[in-house]
């Protein structure tokens, strides 16, 4: 039976191979009509240098099976060798079909599936490249449709986003700003594709944080939270992004680290003005535990203050996130929670934030009116609210987006005009997972 079954195994292995080899086989025989039309239709639609690219592939099916970055330079080789006509070189960051072959197998490394040329360069035909704010559109063919059963995984997931992430609310103008600077350029369709939320969990899959308990650690700067630390990063925090569920610290700082890295980072005026405060050192739990350590820390953060700062700090109340934004120096607090909570139903929270204050007021030998001394001003801001009891931390990470974006101190009672919404739409909490995702993978912090 030992020897059946090993038998059997061989079998199996030389039939997969035979049938990739066939594959690859009529690949080759269609590369120089290819080539051909591709060189002659789509020399020019590559802007010079390095970009973003989709790449599809067209046997057997049309689809797309990864992102990479695509090099059109002029005299470009691929291992000391000319590219064929027709074709460019691009590196590969992300993998969505895990069975795809190469279009060209690259014979000095022995490579013939896309998956195992991840981080590396790699020929590719020009009229299966296109560049991310492309729309590509499927080419005249005998084969006018694709058969359900013969997609690919990854394209069957994009299939079922599309359908069933059907978000029909278009944003209004308010809330589109012209200074906005988004780095994940949301598509205009009725129907969002989460395509790095599908490519990260793809990553995830293909990785060795598909098994229970491995993680990733990401390195916080001291300029961040006022203390050089690293934040853990475990597959329970990928799988909350990916299900849309309640999520945790690590999710909360990723997404400061990237407010930091992509708004803040060599803007002065940006990174002079606002600041943050970590949850991990003030939070619930602590305060209730530990309350002189969580002022000592609130205190050392606001003496950094030398102009008017705004600290921005994501409070986790044990069962729900909401967001403190705090000028010291005015000591005025503002108040955003997604419930419609107030203040007052945090006790413990507000009297450190109090307290932290009239220490950090007194440590400056502030002066400040009799009438003024016992009392720090309060703004509840009426931001847009959630509908449900999960979107609480998403809600947070959108208001520090938008605060920062619109670069001011004082945050209006009503909030910002160009986001004044009663509640975020499905689509505006999409973006900032889409950017979550999109710097997971820019980070690689994922690299098999």
């Amino acid at each position: 039976m030992e020897t059946l079954q090993a038998l059997q195994a061989q079998v199996l292995q030389l039939q997969k191979d035979n049938e990739r080899y066939r594959c690859m086989e009529k690949c080759s025989s269609q590369l120089k009509e290819t080539s051909e039309k591709a060189s002659i239709n789509c020399q020019n639609k590559f802007p010079e240098g390095i970009s973003s690219c989709q790449l599809y592939l067209s046997s057997p099916t049309y689809r797309l099976v990864g992102k990479g970055k695509v090099h059109n330079t002029s005299g470009d080789l691929l291992h000391h060798r000319p590219l064929p006509d027709g074709h460019l070189k691009v590196s590969v960051d992300v993998v969505l079909d895990k069975e795809a072959l190469l279009p060209i197998p690259d014979i000095v490394s022995e490579t013939t599936l896309l998956r195992d040329a991840i981080g590396s360069f790699v020929t590719w035909p020009l009229d299966l490249i296109f560049i991310d704010d492309e729309t590509p559109t499927k080419p005249a063919s005998k084969d006018q449709g694709i058969l359900r059963h013969n997609e690919s995984v990854a394209s069957q997931k994009e299939v079922f986003a599309q359908g069933s992430q059907q978000l029909s609310q278009k944003i209004g103008s308010r809330q589109k700003n012209k200074r906005d600077l988004p780095v994940t350029s949301l598509p205009k369709k009725r129907a969002f594709v989460p395509r790095y939320q599908i490519s990260l969990e793809t990553l995830v899959d293909s990785s060795d944080m598909a098994t229970a308990g491995a993680i990733r650690l990401l390195d916080m700067e001291e300029d961040i939270f006022g203390y050089s630390c690293t934040e853990t990063i475990g597959k329970e925090d990928l799988e909350h992004i990916f299900r849309h569920q309640e999520l945790g610290v690590g999710v909360i700082h990723t997404y400061i680290r990237f407010l930091y890295d992509n708004f803040m980072r060599g803007n002065d005026q940006l990174s002079n003005r606002f600041r943050f405060v970590s949850s991990s050192l003030v939070n619930k739990a602590l305060i209730c535990r530990e309350p002189d350590s969580c002022r000592e820390y609130l205190v050392k953060r606001f003496m950094a203050s030398s102009t008017n700062n705004l600290y921005l700090w994501p409070y986790n109340s044990g069962c729900h996130w909401l967001l403190l934004a705090i000028d010291p120096l005015k000591e005025v607090v503002y108040f955003l929670n997604s419930i419609d909570g107030e203040w007052t139903n945090y006790p413990d929270m507000k009297q450190l934030v109090d307290t932290s204050i009239k220490v950090f007021r007194s440590q400056r030998q502030a002066r400040v009116p009799r009438t003024k001394s016992s009392n720090i001003t309060w703004i509840k801001v009426q931001c847009p609210l959630q509908r449900n009891g999960i979107d609480c931390g998403y809600f947070v990470m959108r208001f520090m987006r938008e605060i920062i974006n619109m670069n001011q101190i004082e945050i209006p009672i009503t909030y910002f005009d160009e986001y004044k919404c009663a509640h975020y739409t499905r689509l505006q909490l999409e973006q900032i997972k889409e950017e979550l995702c999109q710097y997971f993978i820019e980070k690689r912090l994922l690299s098999i």
